[in-house]
């Protein structure tokens, strides 16, 4: 798909995991995430994948051919996030350290 918006500073950047639900809902299409609206990558089931990205207020969303979900997010300097998605238009922003 398309690249994340690109980094201005490494060392300040927030560390982004996007994980895609096991549900049987909507198993065979791709689940296709983007940032601001644009297109970066297409989750399969059970599927995740991480990146790197300048903290700051986004809008991530989600198409799955029946929904299309949006949701604005804010990420912090140097904090890494879990970004858990499900069909049914959920998606949960959580910081790494909350899930210990």
């Amino acid at each position: 798909m398309g690249p994340v918006p690109p980094l201005t500073s490494s060392e300040a950047a927030a560390s982004v995991t996007v994980q895609r639900s096991r549900s049987a809902l909507g198993a065979p299409a791709s689940m296709l995430f983007s940032i601001d609206d644009r297109k970066v990558y297409a989750l399969r089931w059970g599927q995740q994948f991480s990146f790197m990205i300048d903290p700051g207020e986004y809008r991530f969303g989600y198409d799955l051919g029946f929904n299309q979900c949006r949701q604005r997010v804010i990420l912090e300097p140097g904090e890494r996030y879990i970004v858990r998605m499900t069909p049914v238009c959920q998606i949960e922003l959580l910081r790494y350290g909350d899930l210990r």
